[in-house]
C-alpha cells in the first residue's frame, strides 16, 4: 500500500487520502461495484458546451521577502481539459521589484535571486494533474496520478526514507518537480492482487533528488523496494578562510567541493486487514540501507478509519518504532532536507552567526557521519480528512543525536469560500521550540473570493535562504561568505481571475 500522497501545496490535500483507502481496496469490490473518480465525473449540462476551460489570473501584492520590501506581481494561466482528458494545467512565475534596497546591497531592483538558475525558469510550469482510472478485464483497475510543479508533501511508501519532502521551501527558488503514482490491481488465484510503481523527481532541472518505488502486493500482503538518491547533495563546503562563514557563489547557493552525492535503498514488508469500507490497518517493516552512512528498521502501524455521520470523513493514526546505527536517519529526505543538504543545522538570522561561524558549515550527510545517531527512537501522527475539502494531520517524530525530535503540522482546506493551506515544522533539541527561528520552518497561504472575479490573498512565511554574511554584498557576478538559514516572507494583495 501507498500512504499519504499530496503533490502540490493547497491542492489535493484531502483528495489523496480520500483516494488512497478507496485505491487500496478497490481489487476487493465485486464485479457490479463502480468506482468513480470524482474528479472524471461528467460535468453539469451547462458546462458541457465547451470542451476547453480555463482562465487568466493577474495578482498584485506588497509586503517583506527578508530584509527588503517588495511589489510582487504574479501572472499565471490555467487550462482545464477534463472534458476532453482527465488533464489540468497551469503556468505563471512572480516579478518582484523592490521598492526599498536594505544591507546587504542588490544590484538591480528586479529581485535577481528569483530569476538566476535554470530551475526557476522550468518552474514556469506550476501545476500539471493527470489523474486516471481505467478498467480492464471482468474486475481488473488501472491508476494513473500524476503531478508536475511545485511539491508541498511527497511520500514514498511508509515514508522510511522520503516524507514529507518539499522541493518549494526555499525563497531564493522555486522548482518544478514530479511525483507520479501508478497501480494496476486485480485477481490471482480469487485473492486480491496488484502491482504499485512510483516516481519522485524534485527539480526537473537537475538538482535535487529522484528516486522511486516499486511494489507488489497479494491477499493482503505487499513487497516493495525503494531507491533514492542525490547525486549533486555536498559532502563538503568551501569554508572562507578567514572563517567567518562559507562561500557563496554569484547564484547565492554554497560552494561545494570535493566529492557529491547521497543515496539511500529500502526494503519494506507489510500485510493489510480491511472489512474493504470502514476500516484499514496496516502494520509494516522498512529495512534501510544508505551507502557510506548507515543502516536501519522501521517498525509500526498505520490504521485508517472511515467516521462520520454521512461516512465523509477518515481519521487515521499510526504509530511506528525505529532502530538504527551511529549514522542512520530515520527520513532522511523529509521536509527539512531542501537546504539541511548543504548545511545541518543552520543558524536563524545574521545576528545569530556564531563566532566561528565554520563549525555551522556542515552538510547534512558530513552531519549525519560525525554525530551519533545510534539508539531506538519513535514516531507518532495522527490526520483527519473530510472529502470536501479539508485535511489536517500532526506528526512527532523522535530520533536520538543532537538534533532530537521533529515536529510537523500540516492543514489544508479547497472550498469554494476558501482556500488555506498552513506548515508548520521544526527540528532541534528534544522539546516544541516553535518559537525558536533556528531549525523552524513556516508557511501560511490564505485565498478568500470576495467576488466573483476577485481574491485576497494573503502569504506569511519563514523559509529557507542562503544568507550573506554582514557586510557582504549580494551583487551579481561576486562571490563573498554567507551561511544556510532562515528568512521570513510576507505579502498581502488581490489577484484578478478571468474564466473562460
Amino acid at each position: 500500500m501507498r500512504a499519504i500522497r499530496c503533490g502540490a501545496p493547497r491542492l489535493g490535500l484531502a483528495v489523496g487520502l480520500g483516494l488512497g483507502l478507496a485505491l487500496a481496496n478497490a481489487g476487493e469490490a465485486r464485479a457490479q461495484e463502480v468506482m468513480i473518480n470524482a474528479d472524471a465525473a461528467p460535468r453539469p449540462p451547462e458546462q458541457r458546451q465547451r470542451k476547453v476551460h480555463g482562465d487568466v489570473t493577474l495578482g498584485a501584492a506588497f509586503g517583506f521577502i527578508t530584509e527588503d520590501p517588495i511589489a510582487s506581481f504574479d501572472p499565471s494561466f490555467a487550462l482545464d481539459l477534463r472534458d476532453i482528458v482527465p488533464l489540468q494545467l497551469r503556468l505563471g512565475g512572480p516579478l518582484r521589484l523592490r521598492m526599498y534596497d536594505r544591507q546587504p546591497t542588490q544590484d538591480q531592483v528586479i529581485r535577481g535571486a528569483d530569476w538566476d538558475e535554470a530551475g526557476d525558469f522550468v518552474a514556469i510550469l506550476q501545476r500539471l494533474h493527470y489523474a486516471d482510472t481505467f478498467a480492464f478485464g471482468e474486475r481488473g483497475l488501472a491508476n494513473v496520478d500524476l503531478r508536475i510543479g511545485g511539491l508541498g508533501r511527497v511520500q514514498l511508501g511508509h515514508g522510511s526514507l522520503v516524507m514529507g519532502y518539499a522541493n518549494s521551501l526555499d525563497l531564493d527558488r522555486r522548482r518544478s518537480g514530479v511525483d507520479l503514482h501508478t497501480r494496476v490491481e486485480g485477481y490471482l488465484l480469487d485473492q486480491p492482487a496488484g502491482i504499485d510503481a512510483g516516481i519522485v523527481i524534485g527539480d526537473l532541472a537537475g538538482e535535487q533528488i529522484f528516486g522511486g518505488r516499486a511494489a507488489a502486493d497479494w491477499a493482503g500482503a505487499s513487497l516493495g523496494f525503494s531507491a533514492v538518491g542525490d547525486p549533486l547533495a555536498p559532502r563538503q563546503l568551501t569554508l572562507d578562510p578567514a572563517g567567518e562563514g562559507i562561500s557563496v557563489d554569484r547564484q547565492n547557493r554554497p560552494v561545494a567541493e570535493g566529492e557529491t552525492g547521497a543515496a539511500a535503498v529500502g526494503l519494506d514488508l507489510s500485510y493489510r486487514f480491511t472489512d474493504r469500507w470502514r476500516y484499514l490497518v496496516t502494520p509494516y517493516l522498512d529495512l534501510n540501507l544508505m551507502p557510506g552512512m548507515g543502516k536501519g528498521l522501521h517498525f509500526g502501524v498505520d490504521a485508517e478509519l472511515v467516521v462520520g455521520r454521512h461516512r465523509n470523513s477518515r481519521l487515521g493514526i499510526r504509530a511506528e518504532l525505529t532502530a538504527g546505527d551511529a549514522s542512520y536517519d530515520p527520513a532522511y529526505f523529509d521536509v527539512f532536507y531542501t537546504m539541511q543538504r548543504a548545511q545541518a543545522p543552520f543558524v536563524a538570522t545574521p545576528g545569530s552567526l556564531p563566532d566561528d561561524a565554520t563549525t555551522y558549515a556542515q552538510p547534512k550527510r558530513a552531519f549525519v557521519l560525525t554525530n551519533d545517531l545510534s539508539g531506538v527512537g519513535g514516531y507518532g501522527a495522527i490526520r483527519f480528512a473530510h472529502e470536501e475539502g479539508a485535511f489536517a494531520e500532526t506528526g512527532y517524530r523522535y530520533r536520538p543525536g543532537p538534533l532530537g525530535h521533529t515536529w510537523e503540522t500540516r492543514v489544508g482546506v479547497e472550498l469554494e469560500v476558501v482556500e488555506l493551506s498552513l506548515l508548520l515544522a521544526h527540528r532541534g533539541d528534544l522539546g516544541f521550540k516553535v518559537i525558536e527561528p533556528a531549525g523552524t520552518l513556516a508557511s501560511f497561504d490564505l485565498v478568500v473570493p470576495v467576488l466573483s472575479y476577485l481574491n485576497v490573498t494573503a502569504r506569511a512565511a519563514w523559509l529557507y535562504a542562503t544568507r550573506r554574511s554582514p557586510g557582504a554584498t549580494a551583487a551579481a557576478g561576486v562571490e563573498s561568505t554567507g551561511f544556510v538559514g532562515g528568512g521570513g516572507l510576507m505579502l498581502l494583495g488581490v489577484a484578478g481571475r478571468f474564466p473562460w
